[in-house]
């Protein structure tokens, strides 16, 4: 059996209506029951973690694999004459199964294995994936992985919510009880996907990580340059399902009916590819070592500036990278200049007054202070949490505080949260005003999370470096 029709049997070739389904926010309020119960509200709630490929809006629409998983099982349920609809609501990995037990969803799909730990917190449905493995992801050139032995001492980067930690933690006791050196496990930000971890590894920022087979699978067309250690695979007989909160014989039954009668497709495999991945590699130039080295020789600048104004240095990096990509001779068409691409007319504003912003830190300088006033005087507040606060501030500095004020206006009129930028307020921005200041709040986030992580990574280095120069000091006295 081809693998693809084995690992995706749950998905028809038919085209289906993505943008049928609801999007909404995580509400504040919660409830739970069986299937019989939820009916009655008309809508089923699903939870889903982000991921390119898989699940991600675009244009205000979910689209990706598990859009189309959710679309079919509408329609599944429409066949039964059962006019309950499905409404997603987009959720980080870590708060998946934490939203599901709390009652904010009534289903969460993800990449969720069943494991012995997780069967202690929610039930799952049959199997949507099964007899999946869990591969080392190296860089290209590192040495087979064909023991137990090879993984002793191995510096490997997972989730901390992952089943791949689990994994780590069962291997490392087996590793101990042999006398040999455990693997030295480190947290990713929880945000980051895929594409982005195995671009870490390819350009060598990470030293390993693991992912399930079939996902490796998609992303080998996209990310060949790494290397894929499928001849000892971590974990074997992984299963990949659903998962409904404890007591829901009911909706775990609906669930099941409709996976079982899913059928299998030919050209799955092509399908996927053609349909969700490109070859685009956006984070590649992000990940550039000449903006990496460009990055660690503004820090001094941007840490003090941002210190100056109370705000983070590696997120006021990252507006900088989206801005010019750290080109301080970058001009716009409307006339910005500079790394921060500041108008000549805000640097003269009263709020920044900062003077010969085409030097590369008055330029810096003057982009930090108008983002810390935009901040100060229109976003912070009470009521909006400070992320939030964050995020409404990057799209007034891209957007203006005007158009941003007047769309969060337009989310309190449509049912919105006013107060949250992401699934609410860049709805409206999306509608009223254009795409441009939500993908720029969008790729602010994720350059800010990259940025995070690589000082993590660096400052980490460092101080393994310094530890091991000390030792080897301290062995030649």
């Amino acid at each position: 059996m081809n693998l693809f029709h084995k690992l995706f049997f749950t998905l028809l070739i038919l085209p289906i209506n993505a943008e049928a389904l609801e999007l909404a926010p995580l509400s504040n309020k919660s409830y739970k029951g069986d299937y019989n119960e939820i009916s009655k509200k008309g809508v089923i709630r699903v939870l889903v973690s982000m991921e390119v490929g898989f699940y991600q809006v675009s244009n205000g629409k979910p689209i990706g694999i598990i859009s189309e998983f959710l679309s079919h099982f509408e329609r599944h349920l429409a066949k039964k004459n059962d006019h309950t609809h499905i409404r997603i609501i987009p959720v980080s990995d870590d708060d998946l199964i934490w939203s599901l037990k709390a009652g904010f969803g009534d289903i969460a799909v993800g990449h969720l294995a069943i494991t012995k730990a997780r069967l202690r917190h929610i039930d799952f449905s049959t199997p949507t994936i099964k007899d999946s493995e869990e591969w080392l992801i190296t860089a290209k050139g590192h040495a087979p992985i064909t023991e137990l032995a090879d993984l002793s001492g191995k510096e490997i980067w997972v989730k901390g919510s992952s089943s791949y930690f689990e994994t780590l933690q069962n291997i490392n006791e087996q590793l101990t009880s042999n006398n040999m050196a455990p693997m030295d496990v480190h947290f990713l930000e929880e945000s980051l996907g895929d594409n982005e971890v195995l671009e870490m590894v390819e350009n060598k920022l990470l030293p390993a990580t693991v992912i399930e087979n079939y996902r490796a699978i998609l992303w080998k067309k996209i990310i060949p340059n790494i290397q894929y250690h499928e001849e000892f695979p971590l974990k074997q007989d992984i299963n990949i399902a659903w998962a409904v909160r404890k007591n829901s014989p009911q909706l775990t039954n609906v669930i099941n009916q409709y996976i079982t009668k899913i059928k299998k497709g030919s050209f799955l495999g092509n399908l996927i590819y053609k349909k969700y991945l490109n070859d685009e590699k956006w984070l590649a130039k992000i990940l550039q070592t000449d903006n990496i080295d460009k990055l660690y020789e503004l820090s001094d600048i941007f840490k003090h500036y941002s210190n100056m104004y109370n705000l983070d240095w590696q997120l006021t990096s990252a507006l900088a990278y989206q801005e010019s990509r750290l080109d301080n001779k970058a001009v716009s068409h409307k006339g910005a200049v500079g790394i921060m691409q500041v108008l000549p007319s805000t640097a003269k504003d009263k709020h920044v007054q900062i003077e010969n912003i085409y030097t590369l830190e008055n330029n810096i300088h003057a982009g930090i202070k108008y983002l810390s006033f935009v901040h100060k005087r229109y976003f912070d507040k009470p009521e909006i949490s400070a992320d939030n606060q964050l995020y409404f501030s990057l799209a007034a500095y891209n957007a203006g505080p005007a158009k941003i004020r007047r769309i969060r206006k337009k989310a309190q009129e449509q049912g919105y949260d006013p107060n949250v930028w992401f699934n609410n307020v860049e709805l409206m921005a999306l509608k009223y005003i254009s795409k441009e200041p939500v993908h720029y709040v969008s790729n602010i986030s994720r350059y800010y999370v990259i940025y995070k992580q690589i000082v993590q990574l660096k400052e980490q280095k460092e101080q393994r470096n310094a530890l091991n120069k000390a030792t080897f000091d301290f062995d030649n006295i």
